[in-house]
């Protein structure tokens, strides 16, 4: 039986070379350490052993990597509903919470150890992603909030951590906590300013966080005629968060992209978009080609909308997706609420496959008004 601190497949899972490689050897490590993990789980969370039971599933009936998918998932929103803890309270190292904007939000726990796996997916992801220049003096614009006023807001604590991949010249979270209104407000023409004053510097920038107020600047300085940046091919824009309440001012993300070239001078290809949610906590990144890419510390399926059976690729259902390295709570496989296809290669030459995802069901707007999943699906 593994313990926080005594997990041989977990560890030799995590010390697999190639984040993006696909083969046997990678299966089979995938396979053993969810069996660890399912082994954890069951021993320390009652209702996921209760899942499993009702289900008939246990970890010997794990065996390859056809079987992943047999492991019983968790909805999204029960964690929005339930803390469903694998551990002791003392044994928290990390307590996030979803970025959402309105309703519930999701409570999300991690042990040291698990903490250190997470974090150590999202280094290697940026360095197999060409993102880490720790030679290169870079200012940070971060559209998220300040993680000193929202310390456990999954998306300020991501965002306060992917600063490391280059060094640190400044930075500004444009995101800022209002005492009179007692909310966070986007100060725009601050943004504005530090953009202004940044490449005055002349040093590279790398931008972070929801795409919507960056495309409100874009959009600014569209209007107001006025003039355009040019920060050049050592910066970056890598969203994530996705554009929450903004979602009436939506607009393609190649049309996104191109935005960003022609009024900030990044050049296409660095302008990449990061896929995730806090509850499962393994980094998506796009790669120079725009897709998302799913890491070999995941295993990504489609479920078909009323039936839940595994679909193939390039067909649209619900991503499932399904990760063994976090202990503290019974996110291994989770069902997500968001509807996507998969598709088996990618012109970048990395081996794993990559993920589109369509939208959310229930919550993307047609003409001001939610549709369904199966409205998507037409």
């Amino acid at each position: 039986m593994p313990t926080l601190t005594d997990t041989p497949a977990l560890d030799r899972y995590m010390a697999l070379a190639g984040i993006y490689d696909a083969s046997p050897a990678h299966d089979e490590a995938f396979v053993a350490a969810l069996r660890e993990a399912l082994e954890w789980h069951l021993s320390h969370n009652g209702p996921y052993a209760e899942l499993c039971r009702a289900q008939g599933f246990s970890p010997e009936d794990l065996k390859t990597i056809a079987d992943v998918p047999k492991v019983p998932h968790v909805f999204v929103n029960v964690f929005k509903r339930y803390e469903l803890l694998s551990i002791e309270r003392e044994q928290i190292a990390l307590n996030l919470t979803s970025s959402g904007t309105t309703g519930q939000k999701s409570q999300i726990f991690f042990d040291a150890a698990s903490l250190a796996r997470g974090l150590g997916m999202v280094d290697l992801a940026h360095e197999a992603m060409g993102l880490v220049r720790n030679d290169l003096q870079t200012n940070y614009l971060i559209f998220a909030y300040d993680p000193n006023e929202a310390k456990n807001v999954g998306t300020a604590y991501t965002d306060s951590n992917i600063t490391k991949y280059s060094s640190k010249k400044r930075s500004y979270h444009a995101l800022r906590w209002d005492e009179a209104t007692q909310a966070f407000t986007f100060r725009e023409a601050e943004t504005l300013a530090m953009l202004k004053s940044y490449a005055d510097e002349g040093a590279p920038v790398r931008i972070l966080g929801f795409p919507a107020f960056l495309h409100r600047i874009v959009s600014r300085m569209r209007e107001e005629n006025l003039p355009k940046f040019d920060f050049g091919p050592d910066s970056y824009v890598l969203t994530g968060g996705g554009w929450k309440k903004s979602e009436n001012e939506r607009i393609e993300p190649e049309a996104f992209v191109a935005e960003v070239e022609e009024y900030l001078g990044i050049p296409a290809g660095n302008v990449r978009d990061g896929y995730g949610m806090v509850e499962h906590g393994v980094p998506y990144l796009q790669c120079e080609n725009h897709r998302f890419h799913v890491p070999t510390f995941a295993r990504a399926y489609v479920r078909d909308v009323g039936t839940l059976e595994v679909l193939p690729y390039g067909e649209t259902g619900f991503l499932n997706l399904v990760t063994p390295y976090n202990l503290a709570m019974p996110a291994m496989s989770l069902l997500t609420s968001d509807l996507a296809t998969l598709h088996a290669d990618c012109p970048c030459g990395r081996a794993m496959p990559t993920v589109t995802i369509i939208g959310r069901a229930g919550t993307r707007k047609n003409k001001g008004c939610a549709i369904s999943a199966s409205q998507l699906l037409k």
